[in-house]
């Protein structure tokens, strides 16, 4: 009987050291889940969200430095106008290496795509699961639950001073509306809302060869 106590006994510690241990688990991943991203603050340039934490890269992704050589990227305010609301994300593989400069995930609308830059090299780390089951995160909400991919950038100090923030970032936001503005106008004053501002969702509004010329040029792919 003093032996089945005893057991009984040990039983009930470990369940408990059990249910404590995962507990504890848990809210440290939460935690780190919460950390990993942390909310930026908002800022406008040329009439597009632009925060200001951020690194550009000029085909219109961003990189946000985590820790010294981790970054996560997505797309940038411009980028989401652009190509409106996604239905599909094509991302690469955890262990996937991309290269700075070279296609990092897709995003698919309407039978169209539209590839996004890497603005970093390195291996694939993550990917944003919340983001391959809601695309349309990328375009509602690009600079927090929208991220698409956490790398790890070797090079990582190398390649943010390949990217744009601070003033060069904000001249070439400014420019790169002044230079979509000319092509729409060009195209149809239909796709500029009132005050010449262009629509959030361009890929409706013109036509496929249209848009995919764009998408090119401004996305760089």
């Amino acid at each position: 009987m003093t032996v089945l106590i005893v057991l009984a006994f040990f039983v009930a510690l470990i369940t408990m050291d059990y249910l404590v241990t995962r507990q504890r688990l848990a809210r440290e991943a939460k935690a780190l889940a919460t950390a990993a991203v942390p909310a930026v603050e908002p800022a406008w340039v040329a009439g597009y969200q632009m925060p200001e934490t951020l690194y550009y890269h000029r085909g219109h992704t961003w990189a946000r430095p985590l820790d010294a050589d981790t970054v996560v990227i997505g797309v940038d305010d411009f980028a989401r106008r652009l190509i409106g609301p996604a239905a599909a994300v094509k991302a690469p593989s955890r262990g996937d290496w991309l290269h700075q400069g070279g296609r990092a995930f897709a995003l698919k609308l309407d039978g169209k795509v539209a590839d996004l830059i890497s603005p970093v090299e390195g291996e694939v780390i993550d990917v944003n699961r919340e983001v391959t089951q809601k695309p349309s995160l990328t375009g509602e909400d690009p600079y927090g639950r929208g991220w698409v991919l956490k790398v790890k950038a070797p090079n990582l100090a190398s390649n943010l001073r390949n990217l744009l923030s601070g003033r060069l970032a904000r001249k070439w936001m400014e420019d790169s509306r002044e230079a979509l503005e000319l092509r729409l106008m060009a195209l149809s004053g239909s796709v500029l809302q009132d005050g010449g501002e262009p629509a959030s969702d361009l890929s409706h509004h013109l036509a496929r060869a249209d848009w995919e010329r764009l998408a090119h040029e401004f996305l760089l792919t």
